[in-house]
């Protein structure tokens, strides 16, 4: 609309100039004449001048000149003005499509200097940012992630209401029978994946990228902090890949579907996220796919185990990484949906001390797990994996133990996790399960966990594409060695919306 009446405008202006011009033809070029004729006078009209007797040509002049002076003012006036309503035509229009003719705007050139800059420049400052200007070329980004509330009740109190790995001891030696209530939006979540170009001096290997943050990282519910889950790169071949960052361990890739903070690490599920270099290779195999795969891993990521407290951690102090490694196999069975899977995976870590610690500076950390997924039908799949090893507080093994600091045991354990994925309807799954972490007892010290276990069912209900509404029921107990077993009934209800 404001273009529209400027437009309009502008025509009146150029219809009141143009008729102007044609009534002041005659006049000016009178004028000129008369200018011309008063400045450089021939000598007959000088003559003849001087020979007239009537006193009013000297005024007739005067007047003629006045009216010339006039009319020059109202033309700069007016092409002033056209040059203010240009200036913010061009505005409105940075692309150029609406311009005023040539013939017009080129007189305009000392008014266009004495315009304000802005008007020049306002069109450019209100351009929206492009693709170019936020990645550099050959790159896309593609966000994810979701929004989420948990609501959280317990009957016996947990170690942590919201990042729950045991549930207390109700003795009162060392503890309460009361239990707990808790809310909290710190598991949304936010993601970016990268695609990048392809290397040609790397043989067109593809790049890839990941940077994957929600906010359960401590802080209060109003002042949540930041954590990064997953921040890696990925080369990828026709066979071969290669990652370098933060992801999750190659030992042990599944985990249950209840408990979407904790995963139930340290009840029966292990393998957590660490920085690691790992190496994959994969291959066809009739319908199957084959892969073979290792990775160097940093000790210490998830327990920091100090055991001489001098500020280092010992698994950077032993000067050796950790070494993880999976060979699995994989096949449709059916459908291409129903993929059926097979693996076994295993870890080894090194721990030193700075001086003797219980007679001994070396320890060991070492973990051999098996996992399954078994589609049996188009609504019905079993999955789970089972596991052995000691010293496993940094894999979330021996529930949460890894070391007795009373003998120097390494502390040995076994355990592991199955559930059941029922999908009734389009709107809802159930998935019931069992969960167990048996550290050995005679390795444990007085006032530790002998068993952490759990039953449970984690139902998913998708009333509408990308809202989940999630009811999780536990039954969670923790035995200790010498205190009162702990016993809660937990349910966690949430609700999310996937992006």
């Amino acid at each position: 609309m404001k273009r529209t009446c400027l437009v309009i405008a502008l025509l009146c202006v150029a219809g009141d100039f143009g008729g102007n011009s044609l009534a002041q033809t005659p006049d000016q070029n009178s004028t000129v004449k008369v200018r011309s004729e008063v400045d450089t006078p021939s000598p007959d009209d000088t003559k003849t001048l001087n020979t007239k007797s009537g006193p009013t040509a000297p005024s007739e002049v005067e007047a003629l000149k006045r009216r010339i002076d006039d009319l020059e003012r109202q033309n700069r006036s007016m092409l002033e003005m056209l040059a203010g309503v240009r200036a913010q035509l061009d505005a409105m229009n940075p692309d150029g499509n609406t311009r005023l003719s040539t013939s017009a705007s080129q007189p305009t050139s000392n008014s266009q200097t004495n315009s304000p800059p802005n008007q020049a420049g306002a069109g450019n400052k209100n351009q929206p940012m492009t693709w170019s200007e936020l990645i550099s070329e050959g790159n896309k980004i593609k966000l994810y992630g979701f929004l989420r509330l948990d609501m959280i009740f317990d009957s016996q109190r947990p170690n942590n209401a919201q990042s729950i790995l045991f549930i207390t001891s109700p003795d009162p030696r060392v503890g309460t029978g009361n239990g707990n209530f808790t809310m909290h939006p710190c598991l949304t979540r936010l993601g970016i994946d990268w695609s990048g170009p392809q290397i040609a001096k790397l043989g067109d290997a593809k790049l890839s990228g990941k940077l994957e943050t929600d906010f359960q990282n401590g802080g209060t519910e109003s002042r949540q902090i930041i954590r990064i889950r997953h921040a890696y790169l990925r080369l990828d071949w026709k066979k071969f890949s290669i990652l370098g960052g933060q992801t999750w361990d190659l030992v042990s890739p599944l985990f249950p579907t209840v408990n979407s903070d904790t995963l139930q690490w340290n009840a029966g599920n292990v393998g957590d996220r660490r920085p690691q270099f790992r190496v994959t290779y994969e291959t066809q195999m009739g319908r199957g796919k084959f892969s073979l795969a290792g990775a160097i891993a940093l000790t210490g990521a998830i327990d920091a185990l100090d055991l001489d407290a001098n500020g280092v951690r010992d698994g950077e102090e032993s000067g050796r990484p950790q070494t993880q490694g999976r060979i699995g196999h994989s096949r449709p069975l059916g459908s291409k949906d129903r993929i059926m899977s097979f693996g076994i995976s295993g870890q080894y870590g090194y721990l030193r001390t700075a001086r003797v610690v219980l007679g001994r500076t070396d320890f060991r950390s070492q973990l051999v797990n098996i996992d399954f997924t078994l589609p049996v039908t188009g609504r019905l799949a079993l999955k789970g994996e089972g596991w052995w090893g000691r010293n496993m507080s940094d894999v979330r093994g021996g529930a949460g133990q890894g070391i007795n600091v009373a003998t120097g045991r390494e502390i040995r354990g076994r355990g592991g996790w199955g559930e059941i994925n029922v999908k009734v309807s389009r709107y809802l799954s159930v998935n019931p399960g069992f969960s167990t972490d048996d550290p050995v007892n005679e390795d444990i010290p007085l006032g530790g966990r002998t068993d952490n276990s759990a039953f449970f069912i984690a139902n998913r209900i998708t009333p509408w594409g990308n809202f989940v509404i999630g009811i999780d029921y536990l039954r969670w107990r923790t035995s200790f060695k010498g205190f009162l077993r702990g016993n809660d009934n937990r349910l966690n209800l949430f609700l999310q919306y996937n992006f």
